[in-house]
């Protein structure tokens, strides 16, 4: 079913705040409720400890907007371990493996 939407996300901790970040991302994402949120996979870049990149696949777009509007209370405290803002796109399914 190519009907979901991914969504993409790319982090980069402060110096310093690698774990922190690597900790409040991880359990963020496991622990709170997120209706439509289909799956999720977190990553860490090997060559660049504290660059962090997620991927999340959502039932619709309005269930990850709706997501991100209810989430923008608690982001700056969230987010206070970043070098920058997250990067977040939108991704459009071109091609999937079949294996």
């Amino acid at each position: 079913d190519w009907s979901s939407d991914v969504c993409s996300s790319d982090l980069h901790a402060k110096d310093g705040e690698e774990e922190a970040a690597r900790k409040a991302f991880t359990t963020t994402i496991a622990t709170t409720e997120k209706p439509g949120l289909l799956g999720y996979e977190i990553f860490e870049d090997s060559n660049d400890p504290g660059t962090f990149y997620s991927t999340q696949e959502w039932d619709s777009i309005e269930a990850f907007h709706s997501h991100m509007s209810a989430a923008r209370s608690g982001l700056k405290e969230a987010t206070s371990m970043l070098s920058d803002a997250p990067r977040t796109s939108i991704l459009k399914r071109i091609g999937r493996s079949s294996l």
